[in-house]
C-alpha cells in the first residue's frame, strides 16, 4: 500500500512539473514570436541574430515557423502567430468532439467552434485565445453578457485585433488542420480547473472567459485595448449568475451586489432607499416604500422588525433598514476605492 504522505509529495511535485512545463512551452512561444516581430518591423535575420546571440540559420527557421508562412500586413504589422507543429495535424472536428466535448458545456463547445470559424475567416492556420473571444463576442452566453456590460462588442474587438496583426491578405484558410496554441491550450485548462473548483461538472463560458483572460495572451491585449478593467471583469464574472433581490437586474449589470442572508441588494436600489430614508417622497420607480412600524416586517439583512428600527424601507416581500443602508454604502464605497 502506498504510504500517503509520500504519495501526496508526489502528487504535489507532478504538479509543479506540468505547470512548469506550460510555462516553458508560453515563454517558448513568446520568444518566438518577439523574433517574428523584429523581423516584421524590418530588422535582418542577421542583425537579429547578432543581437541574440544566435545563429542566423536559428533565426531563420524561427521566422519560418509553422509552415514558412512568414509575416504579413500593412505598417509591419504581425498577422500570424507562432505555434508548435506538435499541435497540428487533427481535423478541425477534433478539437470540437473530443477534447472539448468532454469538459465542456454546449454553449462553450459551440463558442470554441465558432471561435475556429474566426481563424478560418482571417486566413490563420492557428486557434488562439483572440478567436476564443471573438467566438464568445458572438454568442449570447454569460460571458458575452459580462463583455457587452464592459462596452466590449464584436465589432469593436475585432477591430483593435486587425489594429494589433494588420488585415489578412488573400483568401480565408482552408478548413484543414488548426494548431491550437500553448496560451489558449492553458486558458481551456485553467477553465476546466475553475469549473471544478465550483464544483461544476463541466466548463461553462464564463469559466472560459476567465481563463482567457489569465494567461495574458492577444485576447488580454485586445481587452486592454478597449479599456477594460481586469479586476472589474473578473468581478462582474463572480456575480453573473446572481441578481439583485429588490429590483432583479443581473449581477452582470450592476457595479455592486451586497449580500445579506439569502438577499442581494445593487447600488441602485440602495440608492433609491437612502433617498426615501433622507425623508425624500415615500416612493420611487424601484417599488420601495416606507414600512408601517405596526406591520410586523422585517429587515431582510438584519432581521430586526420596523417597530426595533428607525426606518425600514420596503420593497415587495423584501425590506432594508436605514442601518443596513449605512453598512451597504460603507462596502459599495470600499470596493470602489478597491478599484
Amino acid at each position: 500500500m502506498l504510504e500517503k504522505q509520500h504519495l501526496a509529495e508526489a502528487r504535489e511535485t507532478r504538479a509543479r512539473l506540468i505547470e512548469s512545463q506550460h510555462q516553458m512551452e508560453l515563454a517558448r512561444a513568446d520568444y518566438q514570436l518577439a523574433v517574428r516581430r523584429l523581423h516584421a518591423a524590418g530588422g535582418s535575420m542577421r542583425e537579429i541574430a547578432e543581437a541574440l546571440g544566435l545563429s542566423h540559420q536559428r533565426i531563420h527557421q524561427m521566422v519560418e515557423a509553422a509552415g514558412g508562412e512568414g509575416v504579413r500586413g500593412g505598417r509591419g504589422k504581425l498577422l500570424s502567430r507562432f505555434a508548435r507543429r506538435g499541435d497540428c495535424g487533427e481535423p478541425q472536428t477534433y478539437w470540437t468532439d473530443r477534447v472539448f466535448g468532454a469538459r465542456f458545456d454546449a454553449e462553450t463547445r459551440a463558442v470554441l467552434s465558432l471561435a475556429q470559424e474566426e481563424a478560418y475567416s482571417r486566413g490563420h492556420n492557428y486557434l488562439g485565445t483572440e478567436h476564443a473571444l471573438l467566438g464568445l463576442l458572438r454568442t449570447e452566453t454569460l460571458a458575452a453578457q459580462v463583455l457587452a456590460s464592459l462596452g466590449v462588442t464584436l465589432g469593436r474587438a475585432s477591430g483593435e485585433l486587425a489594429e494589433r496583426l494588420g488585415e489578412a491578405e488573400g483568401a480565408a484558410h482552408s478548413r484543414g488542420p488548426l494548431c491550437l496554441l500553448p496560451r489558449l491550450k492553458r486558458a481551456l485548462d485553467l477553465a476546466v480547473k475553475e469549473a471544478k473548483a465550483q464544483r461544476r461538472p463541466v466548463a461553462s463560458s464564463e469559466h472560459l472567459l476567465l481563463g482567457i483572460v489569465r494567461v495574458k495572451g492577444l485576447a488580454t491585449e485586445v481587452l486592454g485595448g478597449l479599456g477594460v478593467d481586469e479586476k472589474e471583469l473578473f468581478r462582474r464574472v463572480g456575480r453573473a449568475s446572481l441578481q439583485c433581490s429588490f429590483c432583479h437586474r443581473p449581477g452582470s449589470d450592476v457595479a455592486h451586489l451586497v449580500a445579506g442572508p439569502g438577499v442581494l441588494i445593487c447600488e441602485a436600489c440602495v440608492e433609491v432607499a437612502s433617498r426615501i430614508a433622507g425623508r425624500r417622497p415615500a416612493g420611487d420607480a424601484a417599488g420601495f416604500l416606507l414600512a408601517d412600524q405596526t406591520s410586523g416586517t422585517e429587515c431582510s439583512f438584519c432581521g430586526k422588525t420596523a417597530g426595533q428600527v428607525e426606518g425600514l424601507h420596503a420593497s415587495g416581500d423584501l425590506a432594508i433598514c436605514s442601518a443596513c443602508l449605512v453598512f451597504c454604502r460603507e462596502i459599495q464605497a470600499e470596493e470602489a476605492s478597491a478599484a
